[in-house]
C-alpha cells in the first residue's frame, strides 16, 4: 500500500471515530451528570405516607417524589428547613434552604451559616407537574459505617415531610455489595491474547474470518447493553431514550448486514469497535460495583461488557491489518507470467 493511501485510509478511520462518538453519546450525558449502571450502595423506600410515591434512584443517591395534585406537601432539608413544596401550582424550591446551595451542580455556594429552621423561605416556582427528584444525602450518610465481614444491611435512613401541615416521613433502608471478582476480568485478558495470536500469523483469510466473528458478537453485545442502558427508567424513560435506543438499533442493523452477508472490511471493524469499546465503557462499573442499577440480570450485564470491551479491543487491533488485505473478500489474485518467448531463427 502506498502511503498516500494509507494517510488516506487514517483519515478516513478518524472520521469514523467522530461519527461513532456522535451516535453513541455517553448515558451520563442523556440523563445529566450521574447515571450510575452500578454502585457499592443500594436504598430502597420502605415506608412513605399514603398517597405518595416515591423511588430512590442512582444506587443511593437521588430522591424521586410524585404528589397527588391536591395534597399540598413540603420536604423538610437537613436543618429542619423547607427544602421542597408540592402544590396544586406545581414544585417549588426553597432558596433560603441549605440543601438549595448543595444541590447545585457542581456546588458553587457554601451555605450561609445563617440559614435555619426558623428563616423564611424564598419559593421559587420549578415545576408545573408534581414529580420532582433532588439529591438527597440522607440516603448515603450511613454508607461511612464500618460493616462486619458478611452484613448487607447498613441501616435506616429517613426524610421528615410536611403533609397538609402534618409531619410525617419517608423511610427506607440502605445495603451494601462487596464488588465483584476480578477475575471478571480475565475473559477479556484471554480473548485479547488469542486475537494477538492469530493476528502474527499473518493470514489474510484467518483475519477476515476472525473480523466476521468479532463484529458479529459485539454488535450482539452493543445490543444487550444498549437495551439495559436506555431502557434504565430514573424513573420513567424519556423519549430521548427510545430515539436513542432506535438509533443504535439501525446501527447494530447496518453491521450484521455487513457483518453476515458480506466479509466486513477495516472501516467497518472500525466502527463496530468504536462502537463495542463505547458501550463496554459505559457499562464497566458493573465490573467494579456489587449492585446492577439498570434492568438486565447482573450476570449478562457483567458478561455484555467484557464482551463489548474484549470484542472492541481485538476489532480495532484488526483494523491496520485488514486495511493492509484491502476490503477484497478474498485473497489477491496473482497476474500470470507469459513465458519468454525465444526469437524465431
Amino acid at each position: 500500500m502506498n502511503p498516500r493511501s494509507k494517510w488516506r485510509r487514517l483519515s478516513a478511520a478518524l472520521v469514523a471515530l467522530v461519527a461513532a462518538v456522535a451516535v453513541f453519546p455517553a448515558s451520563a450525558q442523556a440523563h445529566g451528570p450521574i447515571a450510575p449502571a452500578a454502585s457499592s450502595y443500594f436504598a430502597k423506600v420502605l415506608e412513605l405516607p399514603a398517597g405518595l410515591q416515591a423511588k430512590v434512584i442512582d444506587g443511593d443517591l437521588r430522591m424521586w417524589l410524585e404528589v397527588p395534585r391536591n395534597q399540598t406537601v413540603i420536604v423538610l432539608d437537613y436543618r429542619g428547613a423547607p427544602y421542597l413544596r408540592f402544590s396544586p401550582a406545581g414544585v417549588e424550591v426553597n432558596h433560603n434552604s441549605s440543601m438549595y446551595y448543595l444541590n447545585q451542580t457542581p456546588v458553587a455556594l457554601v451555605p450561609p451559616a445563617t440559614l435555619t429552621a426558623s428563616t423564611p423561605p424564598s419559593w421559587h416556582h420549578v415545576s408545573g407537574g408534581h414529580s420532582y427528584e433532588w439529591h438527597d444525602g440522607r440516603l448515603h450518610a450511613l454508607a461511612a459505617v464500618a460493616l462486619p465481614p458478611g452484613v448487607s444491611f447498613v441501616g435506616r435512613w429517613r426524610i421528615p415531610v410536611r403533609i397538609d401541615a402534618q409531619l410525617s416521613s419517608i423511610s427506607g433502608g440502605l445495603w451494601h455489595a462487596d464488588n465483584p471478582s476480578i477475575v471478571w476480568f480475565w475473559p477479556i485478558v484471554v480473548l485479547l491474547s488469542c486475537v494477538l495470536a492469530a493476528w502474527r500469523l499473518r493470514r489474510p483469510a484467518l483475519d477476515r474470518s476472525m473480523a466476521r466473528v468479532l463484529a458479529v458478537t459485539a454488535l450482539v453485545s452493543v445490543t444487550i447493553a444498549a437495551l439495559g442502558l436506555q431502557l434504565h427508567g430514573r424513573p420513567t424513560i424519556t423519549p430521548f431514550q427510545f430515539v436513542e435506543l432506535a438509533a443504535i438499533l439501525a446501527f447494530v442493523g447496518w453491521g450484521l448486514s455487513r457483518a453476515l452477508l458480506r466479509q466486513p472490511g477495516y472501516f467497518t471493524c472500525f466502527l463496530i469497535g468504536v462502537a463495542a469499546l463505547w458501550a463496554g465503557g459505559e457499562m464497566i462499573t458493573t465490573l467494579l460495583y456489587g449492585f446492577v442499577l439498570i434492568p438486565l440480570p447482573a450476570f449478562l450485564a457483567r458478561t455484555a461488557t467484557i464482551v463489548c470491551l474484549g470484542t472492541g479491543a481485538g476489532l480495532l487491533l484488526l483494523v491496520f491489518r485488514l486495511a493492509d488485505h484491502g476490503d477484497s473478500p478474498g485473497p489477491a489474485r496473482e497476474t500470470p507470467v507469459e513465458p519468454a518467448r525465444t526469437p524465431a531463427a
